[in-house]
């Protein structure tokens, strides 16, 4: 499912309309959206309590959730927050040593060094290759003290957050076709976007209204059209306050077998704000529906097909 798909209709936001009973005007698509993105969050909670080796990415993720940083020369202590990615769960963490070479390094739990932590991690004494680590907040100490520097010499691979559906700042012209700008868009033609604003937008563009990105499209600017491959609209009179997108022709980077359960979770809300009668079956089908989400990644990626050996055949029996 995308999150918006005006033409099949199937989509996570008019699968909630269902559910709901609802349409735009009775449940506003900003509120859809903000729930959604509370779902994907419940999702990888369960995704990586289910999975032992906490290896769940999202599919929508462009490169792979690993990430460094250089070593300093004497300094033992580097912040995750350093790191360019946002790191929820450390799977694995390697250092180069002088050479260039990668070592992995063995975890030690603060919790076992209550009492040797300073002996162990504070001895500025005790230098050479790392060959342990420790986490401590939004820390790593590294022993021995490395005694040489490498850029990018710190290795992590960890997990990461959800790729959520963020409402993206824009702007855009008033002209004879209206040119939205948004740095690095990464669309393409027929890519389709939601609008909203907290002020006014110019004439021949509306909220809650799905576009299309026609032809000409930059990689900062794009402009829009009301069907695939149709006519840029061309905008006029004024505007006002900060303008918002969304790309509704994203799919939610999570296997398609789960994501009905987006739009139940999304839902949910609703129909207990509401007092709606359909509250108490679909808050079931969420239970349910959780359990399964956790029986998947239990056994995601275990071969546990027996493995037949050929009988050993004993000469003279």
């Amino acid at each position: 499912m995308k999150l918006y798909n005006a033409i099949s209709k199937d989509s996570v936001i008019h699968e909630v309309f269902r559910i709901c009973g609802a349409n735009a005007d009775t449940y506003p698509l900003r509120d859809i959206i903000a729930r959604v993105n509370s779902a994907l969050d419940r999702y990888f909670h369960l995704a990586f309590q289910a999975d032992g080796h906490w290896s769940f990415d999202d599919i929508n993720q462009s490169n792979p959730p690993i990430d460094t940083q250089s070593i300093v020369s004497g300094t033992n202590r580097y912040k995750f927050g350093t790191f360019t990615e946002k790191i929820l769960g450390l799977i694995k963490l390697e250092i180069l040593n002088s050479d260039g070479k990668g070592v992995s390094l063995t975890p030690e739990s603060i919790n076992d060094l209550y009492d040797t932590f300073q002996e162990l991690y504070l001895d500025t004494t005790n230098t050479g290759t790392p060959s342990h680590y420790c986490k401590f907040g939004d820390f790593v100490y590294l022993r021995p003290f490395p005694d040489y520097s490498k850029a990018d010499g710190l290795k992590v691979y960890f997990n990461r957050p959800a790729l959520k559906f963020d409402f993206n700042v824009f702007t855009v012209t008033i002209a004879s076709p209206g040119v939205l700008t948004l740095a690095a868009h990464g669309f393409v033609a027929g890519d389709t976007v939601l609008l909203e604003t907290d002020g006014a937008l110019p004439t021949g563009l509306s909220v809650d209204t799905v576009y299309y990105v026609v032809e000409t499209v930059t990689a900062n600017t794009f402009s829009l059209a009301l069907t695939k491959g149709g006519t840029a609209i061309n905008t006029s009179g004024s505007q006002s306050g900060v303008h918002y997108l969304v790309q509704a022709s994203k799919i939610p980077g999570i296997p398609t077998t789960h994501h009905p359960y987006l739009a139940k979770y999304a839902s949910l809300p609703f129909l207990i704000e509401k007092n709606l009668p359909q509250m108490s079956s679909v808050s079931t089908q969420i239970v349910i529906d959780e359990k399964a989400i956790t029986e998947f990644f239990a056994h995601r990626n275990k071969d546990e097909r027996k493995i037949l050996r050929p009988r050993r055949v004993i000469s003279g029996r």
